[in-house]
């Protein structure tokens, strides 16, 4: 059995990215999120916002029903887990779906994102 990831396009050849002759650099032609991470780092990105499993209709809510884990299948590399959602309690049928993101307040220099999940304990951002 081979692996699912031996076909992936090059992390620094990504559509968008332009790699000078001396590779010492990467220049970025689009706004992403790759100019978070170093030019030399091979970094995978998950981004659900134009396609992917069932999994992206989960929405964020700071009191989630939900929990995220990496489980790994097809590989034991860090960079490419499977995610998994599992239910931290028990969750009626009807009831959506919701996980906590995460994300780090702060974490994007000039970014604000403001968090209406309409929890009781809602921390108001992320990011």
């Amino acid at each position: 059995m081979s692996s699912r990831f031996k076909n992936l396009p090059d992390p620094k050849r990504q559509e968008g990215m332009e790699i000078k002759e001396d590779k010492s650099t990467i220049k970025e032609e689009k706004s992403g999120s790759r100019h978070f991470f170093g030019g030399e780092e091979c970094i995978y990105i998950m981004d659900a916002k134009s396609m992917g499993n069932i999994g992206r209709y989960l929405n964020h809510s700071c009191s989630p029903n939900v929990f995220v884990q990496n489980v790994f299948v097809d590989t034991h590399d860090l960079r490419f887990p499977w995610v998994a959602f599992f239910a931290g309690q028990f969750i009626r049928a009807g009831t959506e779906l919701t996980w906590d993101y995460n994300y780090e307040v702060g974490s994007v220099p000039n970014k604000i994102l403001y968090c209406y999940c309409g929890s009781a304990d809602c921390r108001g951002r992320l990011l």
